[in-house]
């Protein structure tokens, strides 16, 4: 599955598909491969409309060599401070909720454009009908992670993304009501001290809002250092957020928690949902089911269910393996503690009589060290397990609605780019 880490790359990533940005990369296109952390994505497609400024790119997991399609990300770009049109987005769109662009000139008269919310969902939209069969979640930062929660919540998806302004005067009322029956599927991180990524005081109830244990300078809070993609930490292992354990964060980690429980039910109901959808627009094309379309059906249903409860159960193993993980360094830590505690009582003992004495009272490296680490690691083997048993089945039911899309043509014209 998809690890925030890998979130957080992407985000950074589909900036550099802006022309007008610093670190503009013309060969991040379609079919390109991009790589981060011995982690690689097929980019299955971008999108940059000059018109108005949106920038976004569609990619997929390389597993085992293979692109994965059933588990998609669209990542949309954020501001970029020397593009205006990126500028009159946060004021125009993501501020006011205008359903158009205005952009001026000094020397020219203003002129009117669809907004980067139309153009987003536009390529988000041919994104969903090239793949049917995938689980399409969202990710950005600042302005990107404001289109990127838009598009979710309107399309009901699973949101990850950094910094993102409340998306809230984009929404509609259908796309509000899901957001706020379904929290679950939103984490957008924002820093305690970010004035960009929280200058809209509602939305606050879909932020996971962290203080990260930063002084709290004015120039870093303008969109400085607390608004940008490199203050957020990973776990090394799991590559889920750092929350750092601090009174302000006691709300940021039960939220999270919850979030992990309610994504599931979440997940589902996306899933009824793109399943009826899916039913009406295959029977509209000739009438009623084919055999092989109810066999389509079926498979693109089993798959979107088991990505979904992938989804939660990995979460809760990240959550169980990090925590497994800490107690096994506490382990280590508290036999360090002994072990010097002993050679300072026994000052006068050989390392080897040190650790007689202490075994003879019960404290041993055995006993507060090897047996804890040999149980925890046993426990993580176990979860391993379980999510290679879940990987193996996904990809026969995926394998299986590529081989019947590729003998039944007149199926698979239906999920063509239009």
């Amino acid at each position: 599955m998809i690890s925030e880490k890998e979130y957080k790359e992407i985000s950074d990533r589909v900036y550099r598909t802006d022309p007008k940005h610093p670190k503009y990369n013309p060969n991040l296109k379609e079919g390109a491969t991009i790589e981060f952390n011995s982690v690689k994505y097929k980019i299955l497609d971008t999108k940059h409309e000059p018109k108005n400024g949106m920038q976004a790119m569609a990619v997929a997991p390389l597993v085992n060599g293979k692109v994965d399609t059933s588990q998609v990300v669209i990542a949309y770009a954020g501001t970029n401070s020397s593009d205006k049109l990126d500028i009159a987005t946060d004021i125009q769109t993501v501020g006011a909720g205008s359903d158009k662009l205005k952009s001026f000139d000094w020397f020219e008269a203003p002129r009117s454009t669809d907004p980067q919310s139309l153009t987003a969902q536009q390529f988000a939209d041919s994104i969903r009908n090239q793949y049917p069969f995938a689980t399409i979640t969202t990710t950005g930062h600042s302005l990107g992670e404001s289109l990127a929660f838009y598009i979710a919540a309107e399309n009901k998806w699973l949101n990850v993304g950094f910094n993102g302004p409340y998306a809230g005067s984009m929404m509609s009322k259908d796309g509000k009501k899901w957001a706020k029956d379904n929290p679950g599927m939103f984490y957008n991180y924002r820093n305690r001290n970010d004035a960009v990524g929280g200058i809209r005081v509602t939305g606050r109830e879909f932020a996971l809002i962290i203080d990260m244990e930063k002084d709290g300078k004015v120039s870093d809070r303008l969109g400085g250092a607390y608004h940008s993609l490199a203050m957020w930490k990973f776990d090394k292992k799991t590559g889920r957020l750092l929350i750092p354990d601090n009174a302000f964060n006691v709300n940021a980690i039960k939220k999270r928690a919850e979030n992990d429980k309610q994504q599931l039910l979440g997940v589902l109901s996306s899933t009824k949902n793109w399943m009826k959808f899916l039913r009406n627009k295959l029977k509209k094309s000739g009438g009623g089911l084919s055999a092989n379309e109810a066999i389509f059906l079926d498979s693109v249903e089993a798959l979107l269910v088991l990505n979904a409860q992938m989804s939660t159960v990995n979460a809760t193993f990240l959550e169980a393996e990090s925590f497994l993980r800490r107690q096994t360094e506490k382990a280590e830590q508290s036999w360090q503690k002994s072990l010097r505690a002993g050679t300072v009582l026994g000052h006068d003992l050989s390392d080897s009589e040190v650790l007689d004495a202490l075994e003879s009272i019960g404290v041993s490296e055995s006993i507060i060290s090897n047996q804890p680490r040999e149980r925890n690691e046993a426990k993580i083997a176990e979860y391993r397990e379980i999510a290679s048993s879940c990987d193996t089945l996904k990809t026969e039911i995926h394998g299986s609605i590529e081989k019947l899309l590729s003998v039944d043509q007149q199926l698979a014209k239906q999920f063509q780019p239009e």
